[in-house]
């Protein structure tokens, strides 16, 4: 079975970095730019075994994505693994009880595959 991942972030040099390090770790990996992206891969598919998803993106905060997710598809919240460098206060406003985990940027390349297996294989 194929373990795919969903990467939120309009950061290319980032994308470029997880699609190399995910890949390597046995994922297949899938991106979204904004908001927007992000519920056209997820409307009517369960099929993503994490979302990484950065809170700030432009439009639609990953926060707003996040509260999105509760009220339409509960099931995947515990999949997101929020991956982001937003301040304290941004990153206060998530009911970080609902969600896999948080991995602030910038991060440690094995603390991210270990956390990304962990959401996967849950």
């Amino acid at each position: 079975m194929t373990r795919r991942v969903l990467v939120v972030d309009d950061d290319r040099a980032l994308q470029v970095l997880l699609n190399v390090i995910l890949t390597r770790a046995g994922f297949e990996v899938e991106f979204a730019n904004d908001a927007r992206e992000a519920f056209d891969k997820l409307d009517g598919r369960g099929d993503f075994r994490a979302i990484l998803l950065d809170l700030i993106l432009p439009e639609v905060s990953g926060i707003d994505i996040i509260e999105r997710l509760g009220r339409e598809n509960p099931a995947l919240l515990p999949r997101i693994i929020v991956l982001t460098s937003a301040s304290r206060g941004i990153v206060e406003q998530i009911d970080s009880s609902r969600i896999h985990s948080l991995i602030r940027k910038p991060f440690d390349i094995q603390d991210l595959v270990r956390q990304t297996v962990r959401c996967a294989d849950a």
